[in-house]
């Protein structure tokens, strides 16, 4: 009797469309689980908005430095969820408020930890911006177990409050400053 395992590290596309398929699976049961509900779409114009939380990963950092400055400037606090893949003791400590996601953080599948998402969800933000790109699963499962009234992101899912799409070759300061600039744009009556 032969058993097959299936190497999860393995980059074809057979493979990492099964692991893509059971992370997805496994991201609506923890959803279902953890009672995460989508809260009613409302959107916000940037002179509203209180608290924001943005997920990044860590070679993006340099480029949050901006939006974080105008965000103070307006009183507007921002978290950053950094997603970090290196090595616990080089980790990044930017000077910004921040919480670093490693892969202690993370299961196989990519899912964040429930210890991990009870930290985050100890506050309620106006808005989260996810930095990923479609590819990018832990960045997304983020996105979608953390609760935040409106949620942008740089593709288009249905999961997405708003979308601003933007080349992925393109600077993330660049994209941020489009971010506040249809937020400005928003006119809300209340």
């Amino acid at each position: 009797m032969t058993i097959k395992v299936l190497d999860f590290a393995r980059t074809d596309k057979k493979y990492m469309s099964l692991l893509n398929n059971i992370s997805t699976y496994l991201l609506s049961k923890k959803e279902s689980r953890l009672g995460v509900t989508k809260l009613t779409k409302q959107f916000f114009s940037w002179n509203k908005i209180s608290k924001i939380v943005m997920i990044a990963y860590d070679n993006q950092l340099s480029e949050l430095v901006d939006f974080i400055n105008a965000s103070k400037k307006d009183n507007i606090t921002v978290q950053v969820v950094i997603i970090y893949t290196g090595k616990p003791e080089q980790a990044p400590n930017p000077s910004f408020e921040h919480v670093i996601m490693d892969k202690k953080n993370f299961s196989l599948f990519q899912l964040p930890t429930d210890d991990a998402l009870n930290k985050l969800n100890t506050t309620s933000y106006d808005v989260l911006i996810n930095l990923g790109d479609s590819e990018q699963f832990q960045s997304f499962a983020l996105s979608k177990l953390i609760t935040a009234k409106c949620k942008i992101a740089r593709y288009q899912n249905p999961n997405f409050d708003i979308t601003i799409n933007f080349d992925k070759t393109s600077k993330i300061s660049d994209y941020l400053k489009q971010v506040i600039v249809y937020l400005n744009m928003i006119n809300t009556t209340n």
